[in-house]
């Protein structure tokens, strides 16, 4: 079934790369189609997307414009790099449409020509800071030209996916100029996938999940809200609670009766636990320190009617209070005086913060409820997952690793295989992280990742809506008294620890907590305070690098080919014949370069991913031979003596 589909994809592919269809070509390759597809005829992708004919000759301008972006599409996933998309828009407007996104620059906005890009970033290379119930669903796109201000507003939509789409939850739009700092864009259209702001200038866009928010403004004769995503929860705010009109959102997150059960089985510390309300969290957007003149009355379903639970022997009840920002709940209810029916609990509250209410077993002796809140929130936020770390057939010193939900871990496994990747089976045991959670990766054994590597970035960060990738070069590292011995190792996974928001930091921001927790992602890059855990070992994956494979070959050949180009400059095209690449592959790397010398180190590469192993130095000189560039030859013999000598 697994072939059938993949066989699918690249059919797909090349009928679209034939069209010069480069939206469907682009969500095909999001799907996991393979550029590098042989068709019944013996032609890539990337063979029929250089091809100059077509049968559609009404259209034929538009089909061969779309094959040339859909070229410069493959080199960009061959190579590893983000595809920028390009559109130029003058006075009268224009639209860029991808498949992560569309931009409409309507008439008026610009006044000259303008180029508009739109490029995807690697959520490795971001700072997301992810907060309790949210979760990434989107790609994360940078739109350009930076630093341009457009005279009318540019409507940015974004597409995106959510596994469990609720109710209870909603997506907003988040934007960011330096990749770490964020603020929420205020969305003017949603729809079932994908969601629209209006901006007058070009930064980084993500999408987020979250808990549904309802707001309202708090005037001083009072106010009562019920919220939209469950009706038992109100909060209620007496004549003359403030003095001046204040905005409050309410956000209500569900505790299922099964992260209860979890957490019991989990630690028999909790077993006295028997249910809880959902969390509520209260916060506002005042821009000073809200200072509430009378207890305000917050309403929560009753734990036991909440989740349907039956307990014969003595319980009571506790509330539960949290900074917003921080992770330290504390028992509160001597101060709020809670009242309870069948059906709810009642307690007052004289701040903003998130609150939820506990029932436990009435047992003799103190217990430590404070643990029980902070464990469920856990509970709501963890995802068990998986790690993959595979090796490519290819090139020995290739590696790829993947965070993966555990669910999902066997079919990406499988994936990879078809691609080539060989290695162990992902890690045996289901490893719990964090959204968002930045996950360090070290070496251990006499492997390391060389300089000149494809990335040194040892960090890979978890989304479970998104992909979690990273691609490296991992090479054996020499002893001094042993000249051929493979590099073996292991790859050591950390999960690096969460940050809290300290109070007394917290008081120095003008405006209190509230302010600091609405702006957070504008103002603090690293929330100050201290850590929740420490650097957390989680699993370990062997690594086995044979002693000199492709990165010294890798070395020697790019230093070849440096070389190659600057001296060959117009002759690659009798280089490129004599080393037996074909006329689409040469046509296509014509069209995709704007001068001898690149086409000359496009064509050297394209030649090497096609030949692989075989791609040697010796054949690269005979060739030059037979291109009747001896010189180039004789030049390499005095650049590289070492190199050459090496080689038999």
């Amino acid at each position: 079934m697994f072939l059938q589909a993949k066989w699918e994809l690249a059919a797909d592919l090349c009928l679209a790369a034939g069209d010069g269809d480069e939206e469907k070509v682009t969500e095909l390759i999001r799907q996991g189609a393979d550029v590098n597809y042989d068709s019944a005829d013996g032609e890539t992708p990337e063979d029929i997307a250089a091809r100059t004919d077509t049968t559609d000759w009404y259209f034929k301008d538009r089909v061969l414009e779309g094959r040339k972006k859909i070229l410069e599409l493959f080199a960009a996933v061959k190579a590893g790099r983000p595809f920028t998309y390009k559109l130029k828009v003058g006075p009268e407007g224009g639209k860029l449409q991808t498949a992560y996104c569309t931009v409409s620059v309507p008439r008026g906005a610009v006044t000259m020509a303008t180029e508009i890009t739109c490029q995807v970033i690697n959520p490795n290379d971001v700072t997301l800071p992810l907060k309790d119930g949210e979760m990434l669903v989107s790609d994360i796109i940078e739109l350009g030209p930076h630093g341009t201000t457009f005279r009318k507003p540019v409507t940015v939509q974004m597409q995106y996916n959510c596994a469990s789409p609720s109710g209870a939850t909603e997506t907003v739009v988040w934007v960011s100029e330096d990749r770490s700092q964020w603020k929420e864009l205020e969305t003017s259209k949603k729809g079932e996938d994908r969601v629209a702001v209006s901006v007058d200038h070009f930064s980084i866009f993500a999408v987020i999940s979250q808990p549904k928010q309802d707001k309202f403004t708090v005037h001083t004769e009072g106010f009562k809200l019920t919220s939209s995503t469950q009706p038992a929860v109100q909060i209620s705010f007496p004549e003359q609670t403030v003095n001046t009109p204040t905005q409050v959102t309410v956000q209500v997150q569900e505790v299922p009766k099964r992260a209860v059960e979890d957490t019991k089985a989990k630690d028999e510390s909790f077993g006295n636990l028997v249910g809880t309300s959902p969390i509520v969290n209260v916060t506002t957007e005042s821009k000073s320190d809200v200072r509430i003149h009378k207890p305000v009355t917050v309403r929560v379903p009753h734990p036991q009617h909440y989740m349907d639970i039956q307990h014969e022997r003595p319980t009571k009840l506790r509330v539960m209070s949290c900074e917003e920002g921080t992770e330290d709940w504390k028992d509160v209810t001597e101060n709020t005086n809670p009242q309870e029916s069948f059906e709810f609990v009642e307690f007052k509250v004289s701040h903003f913060a998130r609150w939820i209410v506990i029932v436990v077993t009435d047992i003799t002796g103190d217990t430590e409820l404070e643990p029980i809140p902070l464990n469920l929130c856990r509970w709501l936020q963890l995802r068990p997952v998986q790690f993959i770390m595979l090796q490519s057939g290819d090139d020995a010193n290739r590696f790829v690793v993947e965070c993966a939900k555990a669910e999902d871990a066997e079919e990406k496994h499988s994936a990879l295989l078809q691609k080539g990747y060989k290695g162990p089976l992902p890690t045996n045991s289901a490893i719990d992280l964090f959204e968002g959670q930045v996950v360090e990766m070290a070496l251990l054994g006499n492997v390391s990742i060389p300089a000149f590597g494809s990335s040194t970035n040892q960090q890979i960060t978890f989304h479970s809506q998104r992909g979690s990738r990273l691609q490296m070069h991992i090479m054996a590292l020499k002893a001094k008294d042993q000249q051929s011995l493979d590099g073996r190792g292991f790859a050591e996974f950390f999960a690096l620890p969460r940050v809290k928001v300290q109070k007394e930091e917290v008081d120095k921001q003008e405006g209190g907590l509230e302010d600091l927790v609405q702006k957070g992602r504008e103002v603090v890059k690293h929330p100050p305070g201290n850590k929740l855990h420490e650097r957390t070992s989680l699993c370990q994956l062997p690594i086995h690098v044979p002693f000199e494979t492709q990165v010294e070959q890798h070395l020697y050949v790019e230093k070849f080919f440096y070389f190659t180009k600057e001296e060959v400059s117009t002759d690659w095209k009798d280089l490129a014949i004599t080393l037996g690449l074909n006329w689409a592959t040469y046509s296509n790397i014509a069209g995709r370069n704007p001068d001898d010398k690149s086409r000359c180190m496009d064509m050297l590469q394209e030649w090497k991913k096609k030949k692989g192993d075989a791609a040697t130095i010796e054949v690269l000189m005979e060739a030059l031979s037979k291109a009747e560039l001896q010189s180039v030859v004789d030049g390499l013999k005095r650049e590289f003596p070492d190199i050459v000598a090496k080689k038999p």
